[in-house]
């Protein structure tokens, strides 16, 4: 009987020696804190190796992310008829959370360039002999409605005649140069002849506008050596005719200029006839649609 007893507690002490060593070994007997927790952690492990181990103060800090109810099944006998939903951390293997799909780059829209400023030609429409009473008003009132400017080549009698046309063309922004005193052929004059061509014809010119000419266009286009060295104004001549002193027909001097127009042009035209006049409109919109930019002589040459 005693021999009995003792094999009893020999298989007893074995068995409790197996459970403690089962228990060391299991994940039951794992800190809570060093847990692997895998996808098929149950309710009962949960509780009883983490949230049963939980000081209670950290219930009120811990930073809880999911729900977990801990219902009926697998739970000690003592809890079995808890109804309760307890916020447990980390029982279950954190989801990794789901990989944002890369989000096409919303494609950009080619950025325009600027484009390159278009490098307009420049232009000078130059007016001769004037001015007469009927067809420089006229011109003057054209060149203003399409807020051109150009160069007047006057002579000295007629601005002594009317110059108060030559002082509203100056006040229109036009720039009043010089056709000598009565259009007379400078090469054939002595040097005394030329200075009083061309001094009396500034005087006339500052009496109208309170500006002398700094240019002038000499009679016909006639200049020598001797003009040169004897009139040290600067003197105009064109590389435009427009023939309108000859043929005096307003579609032929629109045709010319349609022709002939060039960057850096000086257009040669006379003032003192009408089909000038009636022309001049047509002209404008020309080189206005073949972007032209009209400037005086004084700035096309600075």
């Amino acid at each position: 009987m005693m021999n009995k007893n003792i094999l009893m507690i020999g298989i007893l002490f074995g068995l409790v020696s197996l459970l403690i060593f089962w228990w060391l070994k299991s994940p039951l007997g794992t800190k809570a804190e060093n847990m692997h927790i895998s996808a098929t952690y149950n309710e009962q492990q949960g509780y009883e190796q983490f949230v049963k181990q939980l000081p209670q103060q950290k219930w009120d800090k811990m930073n809880w992310n999911s729900p977990f109810y801990m219902n009926n099944g697998g739970l000690p006998r003592y809890i079995r008829d808890c109804e309760a939903y307890i916020t447990v951390n980390e029982i279950l293997v954190k989801q990794e959370e789901p990989k944002e799909e890369p989000k096409e780059e919303p494609q950009k829209e080619p950025i325009e360039k600027p484009q390159q400023e278009i490098q307009r030609k420049r232009i000078a429409l130059t007016f001769d002999d004037g001015p007469n009473d009927k067809n420089t008003v006229q011109i003057l009132s054209i060149l203003q409605k399409y807020d051109v400017k150009a160069t007047f080549f006057v002579i000295g009698l007629n601005v002594v005649k009317h110059p108060e046309i030559v002082k509203l063309a100056a006040q229109q922004g036009h720039e009043i140069a010089s056709h000598t005193w009565s259009h007379k052929n400078l090469t054939k004059l002595t040097p005394a002849q030329m200075h009083d061509e061309i001094d009396r014809a500034s005087n006339a010119i500052f009496e109208a506008t309170g500006q002398y000419p700094t240019t002038y266009r000499p009679p016909y286009g006639a200049i020598n050596a001797n003009v040169r060295d004897e009139i040290k104004m600067k003197s105009i001549l064109w590389n435009i005719d427009t023939m309108d002193w000859q043929h005096k027909t307003p579609a032929k001097t629109i045709e010319n200029v349609k022709l002939h127009a060039k960057d850096g042009g000086v257009i040669l035209m006379h003032d003192i006839h009408k089909e000038t006049a009636e022309a001049l409109e047509g002209v404008i919109q020309y080189l206005i649609q073949e972007n032209y930019e009209f400037v005086t002589v004084e700035e096309l040459y600075k």
